[in-house]
């Protein structure tokens, strides 16, 4: 990962640091605002949904594919969903070729913590037969442009993709042992329930702020995501040096629910349910 100190000046940040205490930001907006995101969806014809999602310059591309295995002894009758994340050396200069880094790493696990813990999967619908067969489904991100926030832009890529779902329908031959098509889909209104849009703030000094574009996040002393559903916190991820008091965490958690309430009217994801039956 190439040194963040060569990338942002002592110059920049006092600039960055200086607008944020007169409650501004270097693109114009208020500490509170989210830059513009826009959705495509369904855009991978050889996937069983997709979308394409951008936050300001920060673009997302994820797919959903799906497997059939046996589930897990201790959840014989639920089927299973992943979020994996890569980061293309295309999107920026900080990504290098390899194995999964700590941004990558995090970046799948706070979009699927909020996904798992929000129950937005009906994953007993992803049962074909119990103890025998269900689905196992694998959202994939790909980061193709990083401008700052991919977490935020992640989570609405995994939401638009999981909603624009159509994976073939699957029975259960008992004399063949072994799953059968029907020629139906299980499509995103039958498997989505939930829809768990999370939040990242960032912090310098003592000044709090969303959606953190890249020079920002560069010389943030730290971060805090919060996923939340239309009426409660379903998980919190805090990353970096930075620490927030108890306080702090109790009015994030409110503004989270309240700017999360607005954003779920404003994307109105549910526009993008495949129309394949």
């Amino acid at each position: 990962m190439m040194d963040v100190k060569r990338i942002v000046s002592k110059i920049e940040r006092d600039y960055i640091v200086s607008n944020l205490k007169k409650e501004e930001r270097i693109d114009n907006r208020g500490l509170w605002e989210y830059r513009e995101f826009q959705i495509k969806s369904d855009i991978i014809a050889s996937a069983e949904g997709s979308a394409d999602v951008s936050l300001g310059d920060t673009r997302i591309i994820t797919g959903l594919k799906y497997d059939v295995g046996e589930p897990f002894p201790d959840l014989p009758n639920e089927g299973v969903c992943t979020v994996m994340a890569e980061l293309l050396p295309i999107a920026s200069p900080l990504f290098e070729r390899g194995p999964p880094d700590e941004q990558s790493i995090e970046l799948a696990r706070v979009v699927d913590r909020g996904i798992r813990h929000a129950d937005c999967v009906q994953t007993k619908k992803l049962c074909i037969k119990e103890k025998e067969a269900v689905y196992i489904l694998f959202v994939d991100m790909y980061v193709i442009n990083y401008a700052g926030n991919l977490i935020d832009a992640g989570g609405v890529s995994a939401l638009s993709t999981l909603i624009s779902a159509h994976i073939p329908e699957g029975i259960w031959n008992e004399e063949k042992h072994e799953t059968e098509w029907t020629g139906k889909y299980l499509t995103g209104k039958n498997l989505v329930k939930e829809l768990p849009f999370v939040l990242t703030y960032g912090k310098i000094e003592d000044i709090v702020f969303l959606d953190p574009n890249l020079p920002e996040e560069l010389v943030c002393d730290g971060k805090i995501s919060i996923s939340v559903t239309e009426d409660k916190i379903t998980s919190i991820q805090k990353s970096g040096a930075a620490t927030f008091t108890i306080d702090e965490i109790k009015t994030l958690g409110s503004k989270s629910l309240e700017i999360g309430k607005k954003l779920r009217k404003e994307l109105n994801l549910l526009q993008y349910l495949s129309k394949i039956e």
